[in-house]
């Protein structure tokens, strides 16, 4: 019982020790940043255009791409604030992307791009209600 005393203080600054170690952030940085890469692939084989619509806006969204033979390809209505949709793929050519909405004093936006295979349009909607980006990348 004497000798179990004795290691009481030992077996206490161990714990407080064990408690103290932290973790390298690189690990978790470097595995964020592969993630992101492996997202988008930069071995594009022909693949359709695509684009996704982020809401960081306070109101809904609606969001049509439109060929230039006036069809609509893809049609997402009500796009709530906080939501992103899929990724959605359209022929290639020269595009019309419609970013609309129902709230006064909120303007709505129209963009128009050629877009080629292995590109994306993403469209960013911020807090204040508008397009942040009028740039596609490639895949």
């Amino acid at each position: 019982m004497k000798n179990l005393l004795k290691f009481i203080p030992f077996f206490g600054l161990a714990f407080i020790m064990k408690a103290c170690i932290v973790e390298p952030v690189d690990v978790e940085l470097n595995q964020s940043n592969s993630d992101l890469n492996a997202q988008f692939d930069t071995n594009c084989t022909g693949d359709l255009p695509k684009t996704r619509l982020i809401n960081n806006g306070t109101i809904p969204f609606d969001l049509q791409v439109i060929n230039e033979d006036g069809v609509a390809e893809i049609t997402i209505t009500s796009i709530d604030p906080g939501i992103t949709t899929a990724w959605n793929e359209f022929a290639v050519g020269e595009v019309l992307f419609s970013v609309s909405n129902y709230a006064p004093m909120v303007n709505d936006d129209k963009v128009l791009i050629d877009m080629d295979t292995c590109m994306g349009y993403e469209i960013v909607i911020n807090g204040d209600n508008e397009i942040e980006s009028y740039d596609p990348i490639t895949f």
